[in-house]
């Protein structure tokens, strides 16, 4: 891959890594532990890497064992490539487990990038908020999971602080990168859409007109592209599988595969992005879930 020019932040990309404290299989089929370090593997080359995000679903079951395998395997990735690495919760997180290991979402390590970070450690009853500068861009973790939902929401808590970050005195230099898991872009099967961001016009409000340059965003396990509020949007590829997105809309599948993208954030705030996929078994089913277990999983975690 060509180096970034100079002057731009390069992100490597990732969302839905689902690990595990006790190695449990995600969905009973898929190893991902295993998956993690085979893209982590397979970008080992990429070149200039400043920045890795982990868009939520860390862990699949909250505990710290499953955060500390997250903090070695990436964050080790990250201090051997001289990049900072911030992470944000989803809807498998607990925020307890996530901040007694991830901190409160801020960056975790500095390589041979300048970052300044403040720290905050907070009851789970309050959202996960980090807010750090790297390279002259302020990277700001959004925390849009709700506890015991499978469904996205802003809470006001939330919005205020990302508004007090856009709004700061001393704007960062090359711009914002916001980092969330749930997107505020449509969703390509029923389940996702009931458990899509609720609120997204409250974000498109909170950056429109502020120095964000992408929104970075995770949950639906496959790579989608989108705006708001003329903003550019990153959906990246699952670590755990990849969703079927030509299925029947009322089912579920996802395919045993995995992937990242890597993200360019130039100094004049442009942003092209590059989706790489790690194969898996392509004739694998990772699961399926039929139209009355969808309805099922929406009616206990989705919005009522």
């Amino acid at each position: 891959m060509q180096p970034p020019a100079a002057g731009t932040l390069r992100v490597l990309h990732l969302s839905d890594t689902h690990l595990t404290g006790d190695g449990a299989l995600h969905q009973g089929s898929v190893d991902t532990a295993a998956a993690l370090d085979r893209v982590l593997a397979h970008v080992d080359g990429v070149p200039g890497i400043g920045l890795v995000v982990v868009s939520g679903d860390v862990s699949e079951d909250g505990s710290p064992s499953s955060y500390t395998a997250v903090r070695d395997r990436i964050g080790g990735w990250a201090e051997r490539h001289g990049a900072a690495f911030v992470a944000v919760p989803g809807n498998h997180d607990q925020r307890e487990g996530f901040r007694q290991v991830l901190a409160n979402g801020h960056v975790l390590g500095q390589g041979g990038h300048r970052l300044v970070h403040t720290m905050e450690y907070l009851p789970p009853s309050v959202p996960v908020s980090g807010q750090s500068i790297v390279d002259g861009r302020r990277v700001v973790t959004v925390d849009t999971s709700v506890p015991g939902a499978g469904y996205g929401e802003l809470s006001e808590t939330a919005l205020e602080r990302l508004r007090g970050a856009l709004a700061a005195d001393e704007r960062a230099p090359h711009g914002t990168v916001v980092v969330l898991h749930h997107p505020p872009l449509p969703a390509p099967t029923e389940l996702h859409e009931a458990l899509r961001l609720q609120n997204p016009g409250a974000l498109a409000d909170a950056i429109r007109g502020s120095d964000v340059r992408v929104v970075l965003a995770g949950h639906y396990h496959h790579h989608f592209a989108g705006s708001l509020a003329g903003v550019p949007v990153l959906v990246a590829p699952g670590v755990a599988n990849d969703t079927d997105v030509v299925g029947p809309y009322d089912e579920e599948s996802a395919v045993v595969a995995s992937g990242a993208l890597v993200v360019d954030v130039a100094e004049d705030g442009c942003v092209w992005s590059t989706p790489v996929r790690v194969a898996g078994d392509a004739e694998a089913r990772a699961f399926h879930i039929d139209a009355e277990s969808v309805r099922a999983v929406i009616a206990a975690a989705g919005k009522h």
